[in-house]
């Protein structure tokens, strides 16, 4: 049979089937990728009133669009925040690193795959960024170091 998916909620989804009747199915009874969201075509299998093996119909098309995770929205305003960090050291650059772990766990936890990807990236990223940061900030150091000590040595002392 098909129908569409009116609600998800509390461990159950509620689907709309041919003749108006609402049925009910636990999200055990979920057969594809992702998870289920409102307005979404499914294909099922009815028995004693609820439905089981319940399928995304591939292609078709639906009035609402599926929404974004929140590990997705935590990827994507980490990416934002390491990309600020390329123009605005240290503050966005934490940001992205705890956005991204975050994102990451929260994730794990959906079973999110374009979520984990972009934390993944926002959080590595911002490892990445924040070492580059410290090994320049130590070469300035250095740098300064050599020109201040060269230039005591070559005026013969502390000459203030």
């Amino acid at each position: 049979m098909r129908g569409t998916i009116l609600g998800v909620h509390d461990g159950r989804g509620v689907l709309l089937a041919d003749g108006e009747r609402r049925l009910e199915f636990p999200l055990t009874e979920w057969r594809s990728a992702g998870a289920p969201f409102a307005g979404q075509v499914v294909d099922f299998i009815e028995e004693g009133g609820q439905a089981r093996g319940v399928f995304a119909v591939p292609g078709a098309s639906s009035s609402f669009s599926a929404p974004r995770s929140s590990a997705t929205v935590l990827g994507i305003i980490g990416l934002v925040c390491l990309a600020v960090g390329f123009v605005i050291p240290l503050i966005p650059t934490i940001a992205a690193f705890v956005l991204g772990v975050v994102g990451a766990g929260q994730a794990r936890a959906e079973n999110d795959e374009t979520g984990l990807v972009l934390s993944r990236i926002s959080w590595i990223g911002a490892l990445v960024l924040l070492a580059i940061s410290v090994l320049a900030v130590l070469a300035i150091i250095a740098f300064v170091g050599t020109v201040g000590w060269a230039s005591i040595w070559h005026s013969g002392g502390w000459n203030f």
